[in-house]
């Protein structure tokens, strides 16, 4: 007799500068690879864990939304448990549940809760490296503000993503912003229907250039128009990035 097919929606979190990106990679060790094998460790059935984004190598996840297909019976409770007891530290599943066949995590999504840290320091740490963009010189956060309020509407994100020319369209619609200074550490939050590769990354490096007035805010719009990223230079570090939620 078939048994019946389940779909476990798992909420894991990570520590992304233990893995090269959240996409399987043989040889190396990617969130996916390791939950593909903790899986097959605990259900005795291999399932593909279907993600709701591609993280990249050193960006972190507080609520990353993972499917597994699976006839396993296995209750909830023990698969928790079980995975989290095979799985290295930097990887947690925090919450499971069961759900219907239509959900995928990546096409259900109504968007996403990005944040990225920057931490002002007198001298940059190796122990800080991992989780925030460390910055020596203070930008003017009150500019950076006034900079992150143009990312707001539909706009044409050509020129914040890595190579653009690959998508459908480059048109993005983000729906709320916020730059706070809470004693050391700049918190940029970005939620928005969908996110492009980089673009998180790209657009708190424009927040930067804007904060050191090395750029005046007006140039944002400058880049919607150009789609030309060069005046941004390499993106904002991988560590400080943070996929905080998905949302359903």
């Amino acid at each position: 007799m078939t048994k019946p097919q389940r779909y476990l929606k798992l909420t894991v979190t990570y520590d992304g500068s233990a893995f090269y990106g959240y996409q399987f990679q043989p040889e190396l060790p990617t969130v996916q690879g390791e939950l593909e094998r903790v899986f097959k460790l605990i259900t005795s059935n291999w399932s593909r864990a279907i993600g709701a984004g591609r993280t990249d190598t050193g960006v972190h996840a507080i609520e990353q939304v993972v499917l597994f297909r699976t006839e396993c019976p296995i209750p909830i409770e023990k698969l928790i448990i079980g995975m989290n007891g095979a799985l290295p530290g930097s990887l947690r599943v925090s919450r499971a549940e069961e759900v219907n066949e239509d959900f995928h995590p990546c096409f259900s999504a109504k968007g996403k809760h990005y944040r990225y840290l920057f931490h002002l320091v007198q001298h940059r740490s190796p122990f800080l490296e991992r989780f925030y963009w460390q910055l020596e010189k203070p930008p003017e956060i009150e500019l950076m503000q006034q900079a992150a309020e143009k990312f707001v509407g539909e706009h044409d994100f050509a020129s914040f993503a890595k190579s653009p020319q690959k998508y459908e369209s480059t048109v993005r619609t983000i729906l709320e912003t916020k730059v706070s200074l809470n004693e050391q550490i700049i918190q940029f939050d970005v939620i928005g229907t969908g996110f492009m590769h980089n673009m998180v990354r790209n657009m708190a490096k424009a927040l930067y250039l804007v904060g050191m007035k090395e750029m005046d805010k007006e140039w944002i719009y400058e880049l919607y128009r150009n789609q030309d990223r060069r005046r941004l230079g390499a993106p904002a570090p991988p560590g400080g990035l943070y996929l905080m939620k998905v949302m359903y």
